[in-house]
């Protein structure tokens, strides 16, 4: 599958979240992300902390209840990305449980190349997680200015899209393909 993941030839590694990332973590999101909230919401570095180490808790104890994901470089142990998906219940108007995204993060410094793999391999890890736990349907959505790309990645995986949000059906009466 395109952009699917290798841990041979990656230069990165992806692996569960731990408590020495939450810094690098926190670095991340306040470097690049931050903006897209302020003069919206008033971020908390402490209670951010707070549920990541929650997070990574959950799903060391509960595997189905989150997934908490972090990619560093294989060279120089730098992060590169993380991502966070969790259980949401249902939506008011249909049964199906869902899972929904919490937050694909990124350093921008990357090139576009290596962003769009990356989001496209958190994008599988979080079907293959869905498929595993047995959730119908996986929710991505997206407050940034700049998010065309972002959807249209979506759409070539599968997804959905409706505006900001990105919606998949995930086959969960079939084998899971790599």
């Amino acid at each position: 599958m395109k952009y699917s993941y290798d841990e041979n030839t990656s230069p990165w590694i992806w692996r569960m979240a731990q408590a020495s990332d939450i810094a690098d973590m926190l670095n991340l999101t306040e470097t690049y992300f931050q903006g897209e909230i302020e003069g919206i919401f008033t971020p908390n570095r402490y209670l951010y902390c707070y549920n990541l180490e929650q997070s990574i808790l959950n799903q060391t104890y509960f595997h189905a209840k989150e997934q908490l994901l972090v990619a560093r470089d294989k060279t120089s142990n730098k992060l590169l990305a993380y991502s966070w998906l969790g259980r949401e219940g249902q939506t008011l108007y249909a049964h199906e449980e869902l899972a929904e995204a919490r937050f694909i993060h990124l350093d921008l410094t990357l090139s576009a190349r290596k962003r769009i793999t990356l989001t496209a391999q958190i994008l599988q890890f979080w079907q293959a997680w869905c498929y595993a736990c047995n959730i119908p349907v996986l929710v991505s959505t997206s407050i940034r200015t700049d998010q065309g790309a972002f959807m249209r990645l979506h759409q070539e995986l599968g997804f959905t899209v409706r505006g900001s949000l990105a919606y998949l059906r995930i086959n969960l009466n079939k084998e899971q393909t790599q």
